[in-house]
């Protein structure tokens, strides 16, 4: 499957990364390792988080947005941390440049609230 790249924030050296398989979105962000954080969260054996700056989620399709009081999505001020499923698919790995701090995961489009109209942004990676 061919990842539709639809936007990159660099912050600290980081590289959070938004991109869209047609089904569901995929997120590349910071891998979380704090513990507080991770309990708010009740993780499945394939399930982990990514934390990402607000600023990426503008890369959305028009009137997608991240729904707030979602169990499945952690407002920490500047950052969201979303929980999903680990892709390891290898496929998929291939086209991302994930650096070691990194993770990636699913979102099911079901997961963001849809308010008006898609119109897609962003290009084929």
């Amino acid at each position: 499957m061919t990842l539709r790249f639809l936007g990159k924030d660099t912050i600290d050296g980081g590289s959070p990364t938004l991109f869209d398989d047609g089904d569901r979105y995929v997120l590349q962000g910071w891998i979380v390792a704090d513990p507080t954080v991770l309990s708010w969260f009740g993780l499945a054996d394939h399930e982990t988080v990514a934390e990402v700056p607000k600023e990426l989620m503008t890369f959305l399709p028009e009137g997608v947005t991240v729904p707030t009081g979602s169990p499945l999505v952690l407002d920490r001020g500047e950052t969201y941390v979303f929980q999903g499923p680990l892709i390891t698919d290898p496929m998929v790995l291939a086209q991302l440049d994930l650096p070691d701090h990194e993770t990636v995961i699913e979102i099911p489009k079901t997961v963001l609230e849809v308010t008006g109209d898609l119109e897609p942004r962003g290009a084929d990676v």
